[in-house]
């Protein structure tokens, strides 16, 4: 078997750690890059500030928000709340008007 001369790969398997998925993060690296891309060519071509460059740079800030978060490395749990039927209106409540008698 051969040695690990250069000493940057792990000699033993660590098997504690979790696998992490790293699509994840790679999403929102490129989703930062694309948006940052059309911000340059809205700036290059518009020259002023516009709606659609407003909307860019928001959405750039909210990828990279994602990427530069954690949100990846969390334990993902599912929660199950029960609920019951809902009762019909007509059994609710009693209707409050007095049938009105014409005789």
């Amino acid at each position: 078997m051969l040695e690990n001369v250069e000493g940057n790969q792990p000699t033993t398997p660590t098997t504690d750690k979790p696998s992490v998925d790293l699509s994840w993060e790679l999403k929102w690296m490129r989703t930062v890059r694309k948006k940052a891309i059309n911000i340059l060519a809205l700036i290059e071509n518009d020259r002023k500030p516009t709606q659609q460059m407003g909307y860019e740079i928001r959405k750039l800030h909210e990828a990279f928000t994602y990427w530069n978060s954690d949100i990846a490395m969390w334990e993902k749990h599912q929660m199950v709340i029960p609920i019951t039927e809902p009762v019909p209106q007509t059994e609710l409540q009693e209707p409050e008007v007095q049938p009105i008698d014409m005789d």
